[in-house]
């Protein structure tokens, strides 16, 4: 009976420290062992500062701290290699614990008379099972892990390169929408200043009702095309503040980046040599070959499973008990202590399970052609990604010489009108049709300088290729 209560204490000891809060979940037992994984991206990254203004490379350092989306693909990856581990322990002998403590009575009828007993016992015992052969179960349990740890890896490295992309995009339409926006503002004043001048001009019987009517339009029009600029700034910045992992609603506060000239400035080469590069790099399409060897690996351990399994097992138990028996008038009491010991080699096999293990096996190589399938498809795309991208840098780098181009001609016509207008060789109507054209060339040249830069963006997301701005000190990690 001493035993009993020593082994109680020792129970009732584990259960008072494993309560106890500790910086690692689980018992003690494991304390130290399970400590939780950070994720890599915010130790060099600076937290959101309300006061600071922001450039390209330091809105692509921030998303890559703060983005749901990239944090959610870097735990995946964290996942993917605790299973490996998972899949390795089968590898390793198990041994349990096991305890039971108790009460019963009873009795056994026996020619003297019925013999009744009372008993109180505990048996503290261990058990070994270590599997010595299985025939390629485990070897291809770790291989298939290994591969989805690979695939979750390069999963996340192409969230990355997503996420800056996101970023590019909407930080060059917010500072598109930035300088479309001056450019309006710019017109309004001018169109303020020219229905003040015909004002005074139709006062002093100089003008006519007409011009004034067209003033008075014109006014209106860079009113409204202001209050559009407004709107397409605020949710342009909506975007870029959401594409950071903050708010949409966030005091995001952006600058136009003097340093950046285009994330791309040393991509060149023909269409094929992209697209041999970009079949080359690209994460997602290395991902799903990663998925093909996980799923011949699968079929692998299917096939496996039509083999026996060997393994060595082993047992230690110790039972205290203390026995008080009564027969015939007769009462007796007993206390002992013994060991029971065993050890054994075992094998299990299978024989006939309804067909379950072929039906596994055929689904498990429809899944490895799935994969094969999926690779291709993601491989066909990666081909149209590239060209697609490529032509449309090509038409945006042609965009941005037609719309120096348009602005050049159009600030020359303005110029040449207005001088025309002040010595009365114009009309308000030639002069107000000049300044509307001025604007309209300034907000496209704005639109195409952002739209060229988010093409070669655009063109580097499809091969596949990570250029941070040198001034973005985070990197992606691997586990």
């Amino acid at each position: 009976m001493r035993s009993a209560a020593t082994l109680f204490a020792v129970v009732e000891c584990l259960f008072t420290l494993g309560a106890k809060e500790s910086e690692s979940p689980g018992s003690i037992v494991t304390r130290g062992v399970l400590v939780k994984n950070p994720y890599p991206l915010t130790e060099t990254a600076t937290s959101f500062d309300a006061n600071r203004t922001y450039e390209l490379a330091p809105l692509i350092e921030l998303s890559l701290a703060n983005n749901p989306y990239t944090r959610s693909a870097w735990f995946n990856a964290l996942a993917s290699s605790a299973s490996v581990g998972e899949a390795k322990a089968p590898y390793y002998p198990k041994l349990r614990f096991q305890a039971s403590a108790g009460y019963d009575q009873g009795y056994n009828p026996i020619q003297t008379g019925p013999e009744t007993y009372q008993r109180v016992s505990i048996k503290p015992g261990l058990q070994l099972e270590y599997l010595l052969l299985d025939f390629g179960r485990r070897a291809a349990d770790v291989r298939r892990t290994v591969a989805l740890l690979e695939g979750a890896n390069l999963s996340f490295s192409r969230r990355v390169q997503t996420t800056v992309f996101a970023v590019q995009q909407s930080y060059f339409a917010h500072t598109a929408a930035l300088s479309q926006r001056e450019a309006t503002r710019t017109n309004l004043e001018f169109t303020r200043t020219l229905l003040a001048m015909v004002e005074a001009q139709v006062a002093n019987g100089l003008g006519t009702k007409p011009e004034l009517d067209a003033a008075r339009k014109t006014f209106s029009q860079a009113e409204f095309d202001l209050a559009t600029a407004d709107r397409n700034v605020e949710v342009t910045l909506g975007n870029l503040r959401v594409a950071t992992g903050l708010e949409a609603n966030a005091p995001l506060r952006v600058t136009l980046d003097s340093k950046e000239n285009g994330p791309l400035e040393g991509l060149s080469g023909k269409v094929d040599q992209l697209i041999d590069t970009a079949v080359a790099k690209r994460p997602d399409l290395a991902a799903r070959v990663a998925d093909i060897q996980a799923s011949r690996a699968a079929t692998e351990r299917a096939k496996a499973d039509f083999l026996p399994k060997v393994s060595l097992q082993g047992s230690w138990n110790n039972e205290s008990y203390g026995y008080k028996a009564q027969q015939s008038g007769v009462n007796g009491t007993f206390n002992n202590t013994y060991n029971n010991v065993g050890g054994f080699a075992v094998m299990s096999w299978d024989l006939f399970d309804g067909f379950e293990r072929v039906e596994r096996v055929k689904k498990r190589q429809a899944e490895e052609s799935e994969a094969r399938s999926n690779a291709e498809a993601t491989r066909l795309e990666t081909t149209r990604d590239v060209w697609t991208s490529y032509n449309d840098s090509l038409k945006a780098r042609k965009r941005v010489t037609y719309a120096l181009a348009l602005v050049t001609s159009a600030n020359e016509n303005f110029n040449a009108a207005q001088a025309a207008f002040q010595n009365g060789l114009a009309t308000i109507t030639e002069l107000i049709s000049s300044q509307s054209s001025l604007a309209a060339a300034r907000f496209e040249q704005a639109g195409a300088q952002a739209d060229y830069l988010t093409s070669l963006a655009s063109l580097s997301l499809a091969m596949g290729q990570f250029d941070t701005p040198s001034a973005t000190k985070v990197q992606p990690a691997r586990l």
